[in-house]
């Protein structure tokens, strides 16, 4: 008999932080302060120019929710 595994749910959550020049590592600790979870992944991308930290967060109900900081 197989079993499927269920899907796990992503919700996006936007987070404007307009601190100049935060990294990556700033970013990952101010998500694990204001949010209880896993961080499952982080990483550092460009949109329209921008540099956006995006950090996604395993929470204990068993969803994934992406955070993305923006910096100046």
């Amino acid at each position: 008999m197989m079993m499927s595994t269920p899907a796990l749910a992503c919700d996006t959550t936007i987070i404007l932080a307009q601190a100049d020049n935060m990294t990556l590592d700033q970013a990952i600790n101010k998500v694990k302060g204001e949010k209880k979870g896993k961080i499952l992944d982080a990483k550092t991308r460009q949109i329209n120019g921008q540099a956006v930290h995006e950090i996604k967060v395993l929470t204990s109900q068993g969803h994934v929710k992406k955070i993305q900081i923006q910096t100046e």
